[in-house]
């Protein structure tokens, strides 16, 4: 399942990525947010944070295994939302609507690859923790074992062991 794990990747990176870009962005525009007339100032905030959160969702979403779906429903909303809203300002020469809607439009269209590619990163996901909870268990790792599940001589050594080293009990003070 290499291409799974292609999957998984391109998911965590365009997440990952998406969430970086928003931090950084919400970052900027809370900096900005002072510098604002003081009419416009409170919705200089609101993009800062609402791009704060967007960031924390990605990272989440990037971090967490593929799934909760009300999630996904919740980031795609937000930043589809953001970019029909600045679309629709475009008919009124609004001030930046340009720039968000080229912004956050790159953001739905990434955010939406890597939701198209949930399902392949989540068998990979799931792949790479049970070949965890194998090798943590004493299963052994996949390159100690040769074609055709023999053991190679490092693997034969550890699996003939008759019990595990017994943990050292600490001292009495």
């Amino acid at each position: 399942m290499a291409t799974d794990r292609v999957h998984l990747l391109l998911y965590r990176t365009l997440l990952f990525t998406t969430a970086i870009v928003a931090a950084v962005l919400g970052v900027i525009a809370g900096l900005e947010a002072p510098t604002i007339t003081p009419e416009y100032q409170l919705t200089g905030y609101w993009r800062a944070y609402g791009l704060l959160v967007f960031a924390a969702l990605s990272a989440y979403l990037g971090a967490t295994p593929p799934g909760a779906a009300v999630l996904w429903l919740v980031v795609i909303f937000h930043k589809l939302s953001m970019t029909m809203t600045a679309l629709l300002l475009l008919r009124h020469d609004v001030t930046g609507a340009p720039t968000a809607a080229m912004i956050d439009g790159a953001m739905v269209l990434a955010t939406l690859i890597a939701l198209g590619l949930r399902f392949p990163a989540a068998r990979a996901a799931r792949a790479a923790r049970a070949e965890r909870e194998e090798l943590l268990s004493g299963g052994g790792h996949p390159s100690c074992v040769r074609a055709g599940g023999v053991p190679t001589a490092t693997e034969s050594a550890r699996l003939s062991l008759p019990h595990p080293l017994p943990a050292i009990a600490p001292r009495a003070a």
